[in-house]
């Protein structure tokens, strides 16, 4: 790779933070990045932080290549992978160089020697096509599939709501969450064999992602079964549609997904739900078939991406196995 010593790279250091936020307006001007979500996902994850590696000309912050480390269960052992976002360059230094030699390659790869390389099991992301093209010929990164989004929509299938007495002969509590403990991850010890590749949805992945998130309202809602966790949602949302972003359920309860949006959907007057599930696991993909979900085109054309390191068999496995929803990735 040529060297071109206009520009150095490093990894991020305390107080870099402003300059990050000054190249994150100038690369989308359209969403600014506020200090506290770059805490919150760069700094206060319980999981690892400071992943970032920093590319810089004589005056200013120019590249930025980050992730943030996802805990996921694989064959009942656990394995740390990154998430990738918020990859970044600014607009005067795009011409520069071509492909491993550009701004964004080379902290990308300055990124997977630092963070990567015998660290973790794989990098993944959910990717726009440009970004793809760039990732596949360039940044040793694989296709895994089209992203899996389905769509509900409420003005052809409608949910009825449950009568009071139906709920409470059906034995199910609903509630909304604004704090967990280890009875979340009593559950998910219960059902993670269900899920072969997944991440850890646990309590302490909760209570991170979504009841800390600084800048995102997200509703957690717990379902019981006679007063017993049997699984969960978490929702936002945006516009006409509520926006499904995570789940997680006992397959020995079906029903209970049912009885979850009957209850949540119908007082919101929404007229469509939307969210991501690959058709794994089978169970599960059955029923939300038999809600009424369709599976359409994702309407970014996003694509889930892999770049494996230490699991040499990620994408495979991926395609065969991994269950993953909009929260898995920054986009929620």
């Amino acid at each position: 790779m040529p060297v071109d010593d206009r520009f150095h790279l490093r990894p991020y250091r305390d107080g870099d933070e402003a300059a990050i936020l000054e190249l994150f307006a100038r690369s989308f001007p359209h969403a600014p990045r506020a200090s506290e979500h770059f805490g919150w996902k760069y700094r206060a994850s319980p999981y690892g932080s400071g992943r970032i590696s920093l590319a810089f000309d004589r005056e200013r912050l120019v590249g930025h290549y980050a992730g943030y480390p996802v805990p996921f269960r694989v064959d009942g052992r656990d394995v740390l992978a990154h998430q990738i976002g918020d990859t970044m360059t600014d607009p005067s230094v795009r011409h520069i160089g071509r492909g491993p030699s550009s701004i964004l390659g080379r902290t990308a790869l300055d990124f997977y020697s630092r963070f990567c390389d015998g660290a973790v099991a794989f990098n993944f992301g959910f990717n726009v096509a440009n970004i793809q093209k760039f990732s596949l010929r360039f940044l040793r990164s694989h296709r895994v599939e089209p992203v899996c989004y389905r769509l509900l929509d409420l003005t052809v299938r409608p949910l009825k709501p449950m009568r009071r007495v139906e709920k409470a002969l059906s034995g199910y509590q609903i509630e909304i969450v604004r704090h967990v403990d280890t009875e979340w991850d009593e559950l998910f010890a219960r059902v993670r064999r269900h899920y072969e590749f997944c991440v850890r949805r646990d309590a302490q992945w909760v209570r991170w992602r979504y009841l800390e998130s600084p800048d995102q309202r997200y509703a957690v809602v717990a379902v019981r079964k006679w007063s017993r966790l049997v699984g969960w949602i978490v929702y936002t949302i945006r516009g006409d549609s509520l926006i499904w972003g995570d789940a997680l359920f006992h397959p020995d309860l079906p029903d209970a997904p049912s009885v979850m949006l009957r209850h949540v959907v119908p007082p919101l007057h929404v007229n469509r739900v939307e969210g991501w599930f690959p058709a794994r696991p089978r169970w599960f993909d059955a029923v939300l078939q038999e809600l009424g979900f369709v599976m359409q085109p994702e309407p970014q054309d996003l694509s889930l991406m892999c770049v494996p390191f230490m699991m040499h068999d990620a994408v495979d496995r991926m395609r065969s196995s991994l269950y993953y929803t909009m929260g898995d990735g920054d986009l929620f």
